[in-house]
């Protein structure tokens, strides 16, 4: 007969798990016996034979990930291969990539299994089909249903992993699911691999206004003139890892640690800076509207200045590692180190620079017909 093993998982605290060595997500990792049997899950049905190697893939322990994907290969004696993907976009093969059905299934952020069934092959021998129905969509696949299968306890809805064995073929499989709900998500503690601070990296002039005007040399006397420009912007801070999004939006998130912003130089110029912030979303967009207004500035005839009124705009890329906690529902917590990356797009206050410019090859426009954002304010006549 085949095995049919019912384990009933209660919740314990998972401080346990927490103190376990702690993974960044783009670390591979291949999990033990012991990370499917943490407690966490909700109570496990084994479906299949005795064969196979044994496997666990659970990863929610040591770096967050949940499953966002499977390869299911079948044919008519069951399923012969399954492919498990993780939410940081690793995978691992279980079986064999063989058979005459192959069907994927993949789970949005947030998206939930509402119900699971698991059929044998009717021998005992091997994992005959599987079937899974979210909020979303249906899964299906496998030899012939002998009978109604087994109905799996899914619990919150969020699957974790699966153990098993397997060989050429899936010999046994029981699905992990979380039993209690992930009530809220926080990061913290994020610390960059190189603190941006003090750095002008990928920092280039954002330009409102470039002109070279020009007084002629048969004008009657001084003109005098300001320059204006403005320009809507928008800044930008992202905090990009695999738990900001792995776990849906419905589920309220913070994220306390530093942004990046552009601060000025004490000796001149402009760099990088960075304070503390706390976020309710892992974006923080806002517009708003560089500008500024220099003069009067007086050209006397036969000369010119070349004018200039711009802001640094930086475009930060910065990877960091920080701490991430699951709150469940039942009061206890889950924490793991996760790499992450800051994307910040940030403007500087506007800058001025006017310069003399007494070739009158080089002006692109005169007193006479000034340029937009230049106002002629007042001449004064040497006759």
């Amino acid at each position: 007969m085949g095995i049919i093993l019912k384990t009933l998982v209660s919740i314990v605290a998972v401080a346990s798990l927490a103190s376990t060595a702690a993974l960044p997500a783009d670390t591979k990792q291949l999990t033990t016996r012991d990370a499917c049997s943490s407690g966490l899950y909700a109570s496990t049905l084994t479906i299949g034979g005795k064969g196979g190697d044994d496997f666990c893939e659970s990863r929610i322990g040591s770096s967050g990930e949940v499953i966002s994907g499977l390869d299911v290969w079948s044919d008519g004696t069951g399923i012969k291969g399954i492919l498990f993907t993780y939410s940081g976009g690793q995978a691992m093969m279980h079986g064999a990539k063989v058979g005459d059905n192959k069907k994927n299934i993949k789970f949005a952020a947030g998206e939930k299994v509402v119900s699971a069934t698991l059929w044998g092959d009717g021998q005992g021998r091997y994992l005959g089909h599987i079937y899974l129905k979210t909020d979303k969509q249906e899964f299906d696949i496998g030899k012939g249903k002998a009978n109604k299968g087994y109905e799996i306890d899914v619990g919150g809805g969020l699957l974790l992993g699966a153990s098993g064995a397997a060989g050429t073929k899936i010999d046994r499989l029981a699905l992990l699911f979380l039993s209690p709900k992930i009530s809220s998500v926080s990061i913290g503690d994020i610390k960059f691999d190189s603190d941006p601070s003090g750095t002008s990296d990928n920092m280039a002039p954002s330009y409102l206004i470039q002109s070279t005007m020009g007084n002629p040399s048969g004008s009657n006397g001084n003109v005098s003139f300001t320059i204006s420009g403005s320009e809507g912007v928008t800044k930008s801070t992202i905090w990009e890892q695999s738990s900001t999004n792995a776990f849906g939006g419905s589920i309220s998130i913070e994220i306390s640690g530093q942004v990046a912003g552009i601060g000025a130089k004490a000796s001149g110029g402009f760099e990088w800076s960075t304070e503390d912030s706390t976020s309710k979303t892992n974006t923080i967009t806002d517009t708003v509207t560089l500008t500024q207004t220099v003069g009067p500035i007086s050209i006397a005839p036969g000369h010119g200045k070349a004018c200039k009124l711009f802001a640094q705009k930086g475009d930060g890329n910065f990877p960091y590692t920080s701490t991430v906690t699951l709150k469940l529902d039942n009061g206890k917590s889950i924490s793991y180190q996760e790499k992450g990356k800051l994307i910040s797009v940030q403007f500087s206050k506007v800058q001025a620079s006017c310069i003399d410019a007494d070739d009158p090859k080089g002006w692109d426009s005169t007193t006479d017909n000034p340029p937009a954002g230049v106002k002629i304010v007042g001449k004064s006549s040497s006759r």
